[in-house]
């Protein structure tokens, strides 16, 4: 069974760092939801972290494949993930409830 997970990396500031994590998605067939890219620390105008937020919707062993595979790159610091919680939306209609 397929759940949501969200997926927060710490990585040195390079250029290519993205594009290698994004390969590894493509190798597992996994598509990703949503992909944020910010600098750890806005306190400082330069600074050599970067941090990567990645939404996917995969399975509990695939994602431990990718977390493994990404904490290999060179230029990782460290790969964190958890579960994202699917909310429930009540509507009705007459009578009927429906939920998504």
């Amino acid at each position: 069974m397929k759940h949501k997970y969200r997926i927060i990396i710490l990585g040195e500031k390079e250029t290519r760092l993205l594009s290698r994590i994004i390969l590894i998605f493509n190798r597992k067939n996994i598509k990703t939801n949503h992909m944020n890219v910010s600098s750890k620390n806005e306190n400082e105008p330069i600074s050599n972290i970067i941090q990567y937020v990645i939404d996917l919707k995969c399975q509990k062993e695939q994602l431990l494949k990718i977390k493994k595979s990404i904490e290999k790159l060179i230029g990782i610091i460290h790969v964190y993930y958890y579960k994202l919680e699917e909310k429930i939306q009540k509507k009705t209609y007459g009578k009927k409830w429906i939920y998504h």
